[in-house]
């Protein structure tokens, strides 16, 4: 229960965000008032402004990388078995 509420949760932030980041829409819409048609135009911009995105999607960047850094870390440098000993030289 509690992962397909955490599932639940993820996914409903995940549409906030993508509905905020999409591009702009435009619509029309075809009015009949009479015998006449009147065409309307309607334009909708972006919820937040084109700085803000690029900033939100370096802080992302920064933090992804974060943590693949932290794991190849663990995984390459942390792995260390004392199975290495350097080449005995021998010197005459």
């Amino acid at each position: 229960m509690f992962v397909l509420r955490k599932t639940v949760y993820f996914t409903a932030i995940a549409l906030v965000l993508l509905s905020c980041l999409l591009g702009e829409v435009e619509g029309r819409r075809k009015i009949l008032r009479g015998r006449k048609t009147i065409t309307r135009t309607y334009y909708r911009g972006n919820a937040i402004p084109a700085w803000s995105i690029v900033v939100i999607v370096a802080f992302c960047m920064i933090i992804v990388g974060g943590i693949i850094y932290g794991v190849m870390r663990k995984i390459v440098l942390g792995s260390s078995s004392n199975d290495y000993s350097p080449a005995n030289t021998n010197d005459v």
